[in-house]
C-alpha cells in the first residue's frame, strides 16, 4: 500500500522533472524543488485514495 504511493510519487517526480527540463532546456533548483513538492503531494493523494477505496 505505502510502496505503491512511494513508487507513484517517484514516477510523478521524474516525469515532471523531465517535462520541465525539456520545456526550459536546463535543470534548475527551482525545477527540482517544484517536482519534488508535486511528487510528494501526488504520493500523499495516492495513499489517501488507497485508504478510502
Amino acid at each position: 500500500m505505502i510502496a505503491d504511493a512511494v513508487l507513484f510519487a517517484v514516477a510523478i517526480f521524474c516525469g515532471w522533472l523531465i517535462f520541465d527540463t525539456v520545456k526550459q532546456k536546463k535543470i534548475t533548483m527551482e525545477t527540482v524543488m517544484s517536482s519534488l513538492i508535486l511528487g510528494a503531494i501526488a504520493g500523499v493523494g495516492w495513499f489517501l485514495l488507497d485508504l478510502l477505496f
